[in-house]
């Protein structure tokens, strides 16, 4: 699976593409965010510090 099936197929935009797994029938699809895209969403800076996932 590539970045540009994430975005044409489900709308997902500002990541990558990490893995797939089947477990009991079930797709697990493991993405990881872009961090040079992670801005702050109310003044736009890069200059931001995330906690938890």
């Amino acid at each position: 699976m590539s970045t540009s099936l994430l975005y044409h197929a489900f709308g997902i935009v500002g990541y990558f593409y990490q893995s797939t797994r089947f477990i009991a029938g079930i797709v697990i699809v493991s993405i990881q965010e872009d961090k040079w895209r992670r801005r702050c969403s109310v003044c736009r800076s890069r200059d931001v510090h995330c906690r938890g996932k």
